[in-house]
């Protein structure tokens, strides 16, 4: 049997996922600073299914090695770690997770 996942699902599974996640917390030459995501969508193609969220670092919050990164909630506890080894010279850095999920008939 096919499924078709409608947007107003994906919209719904984007929606609770910016509420739930307010922050990202970066890591940089051992440095954690917080920023806020900047931006929630979702994407849908043959091959995935997924939640995007983006953090953007500036020039200045990016500059050095960025180690972790790690998505929290508004109370600071932490959802989603990703460890990293990005080096950021004179440009800023646009970090992207995606959380894939998958709907299925059993």
């Amino acid at each position: 049997m096919a499924l078709k996942v409608e947007p107003a699902f994906l919209e719904f599974i984007r929606n609770a996922v910016s509420a739930k996640l307010s922050n990202a917390i970066v890591t940089v030459d051992g440095k954690s600073v917080v920023h806020p995501i900047t931006q929630t969508k979702h994407l849908t193609s043959a091959q995935k299914t997924v939640v995007q969220l983006y953090v953007y670092l500036d020039a200045v919050d990016a500059a050095g090695t960025i180690t972790e990164a790690k998505l929290v909630d508004a109370s600071g506890a932490t959802m989603i770690t990703s460890e990293a080894h990005i080096t950021s010279h004179e440009t800023g850095a646009l970090l992207l997770f995606e959380i894939p999920f998958d709907v299925r008939s059993v």
